[in-house]
């Protein structure tokens, strides 16, 4: 007869519910962190674009001055905030990773073949993975971009 284990152990059932609903969970705070970029990358490039419409020759000097700044303020922002989702989406990587490692080590193989992949395959992950993490670093890149074109 196979040792149960401790007479309140989960079962096979709901370790892998449990698990399945926090990387669902974490898949979403990816989401919601991917969202919150390209958002403020909108912002951002309209109030760049704003900044270069502007008039060249302002009401003052002090606006002169402010538009200036702004013309390279925005771009610095810009890498900041996708630097801070950027490391946002990969702790949520990390977070599923732990989590399918718990999984894997918790529920053998043979058991786990009865219930469908914990967070899909490889592939469909890496792929599915490509904009969360290519998103940021792509407007990094059109930021560093726009920044040094911008230098006098």
């Amino acid at each position: 007869m196979p040792d149960a284990g401790p007479a309140n152990s989960p079962t096979d059932a709901e370790i892998y519910h449990t698990l399945r609903s926090q990387i669902e969970f974490e898949d979403g705070l990816i989401t919601q962190r991917l969202s919150w970029c390209v958002a403020a990358q909108a912002f951002l490039f309209s109030a760049y674009a704003i900044t270069l419409n502007a008039p060249s020759v302002a009401a003052s000097a002090t606006f002169a001055e402010q538009q200036k700044l702004l013309h390279h303020i925005v771009p610095l922002v810009g890498v900041a905030s996708c630097m801070l989702v950027y490391l946002s989406v990969v702790a949520g990587v990390l977070a599923q990773v732990r989590l399918r490692r718990f999984f894997a080590r918790h529920l053998p193989a043979e058991r786990a073949a009865e219930y469908p992949p914990i967070q899909g395959v490889l592939e469909t992950r890496a792929l599915g993975l490509s904009a969360p993490l290519g998103l940021p670093l792509m407007f990094v890149g059109v930021w560093i971009f726009l920044f040094i074109r911008g230098l006098p």
